[in-house]
């Protein structure tokens, strides 16, 4: 969906931003707030409304959510238009210690020489796919920020720095495609659960379960649970959900 081509073949009018790119955007006041405690032990839910389209102005901001929940706040994403295209809900960072879910410990499924089309009977549910090995170094994360355009020092500590939220984010849709070969593909939303900061020059497995898949319109979606492991604990976790078979232009009804 990141061509002009492929994507008006599915009915939209150019190109794509990818859903990571615009979370990443969000997450920056929210690191400029929290600082590495927030990619330490923060939480973020993310939901994409509406496409974002190459040269877009967007802009990001951050909406308290009141006395009934005080430590809450969201992060919305709109157009220079004023439409919303996203919305992140997130929270104050807190010192309370959260267990990984016991799926984490499921080993991978062994590595495949080649990558099937995506269909919905490959797409298995509860069936985990192959792990990805992810060894990001500071030149790939500050690669990151520069085509984020995200400038906070928080990323810029040495070979050891911090990795960026969006760039973690990134490798739940690494793994799908290490599963899979996808002609075209959206993401739609996302929950993040950090248990501890990522690192440039660590080495990381990220291992992927399909969790429910639905057919909805015409679109086919699934919904994985994706965990970033280190070398002896869960760094991450995702909710990750995308259209893995999107309905094309011609299929589409008014």
């Amino acid at each position: 969906m990141h061509s002009d081509d492929v994507a008006r073949s599915f009915g939209f009018k150019a190109a794509l931003v990818p859903g990571v790119t615009v979370f990443a955007h969000m997450t920056h006041p929210l690191v400029e707030r929290f600082g590495e405690a927030w990619l330490a032990r923060g939480t973020a839910e993310v939901n994409f409304a509406k496409p974002a389209y190459e040269g877009d102005m967007l802009s990001v901001e951050t909406v308290e959510d009141g006395a009934a929940h005080p430590a809450q706040l969201s992060v919305v994403c709109r157009i220079e238009e004023g439409a919303e295209l996203a919305r992140l809900t997130t929270a104050a960072p807190s010192g309370a210690v959260r267990s990984p879910d016991s799926r984490a410990a499921i080993r991978p499924a062994p590595p495949i020489e080649e990558r099937p089309l995506v269909t919905w009977d490959l797409m298995e549910v509860g069936k985990p796919f192959p792990a990805l090995a992810w060894r990001p170094t500071q030149a790939d994360n500050l690669q990151w920020c520069a085509d984020v355009c995200d400038d906070l020092p928080t990323y810029r500590g040495g070979d050891a720095s911090l990795l960026h939220p969006g760039f973690v984010l990134r490798q739940a849709n690494m793994v799908l495609r290490n599963r899979f070969t996808l002609p075209a593909w959206i993401h739609t939303g996302s929950r993040i659960v950090f248990h501890h900061a990522l690192l440039a020059g660590q080495s990381y497995e990220v291992r992927a379960i399909p969790e429910e898949k639905w057919n909805r319109k015409g679109h086919e979606f699934v919904r994985l649970y994706v965990a970033i492991l280190g070398t002896a604990e869960v760094m991450a976790e995702v909710i990750h959900t995308a259209i893995f078979r999107p309905r094309p232009a011609e299929s589409h009804s008014a």
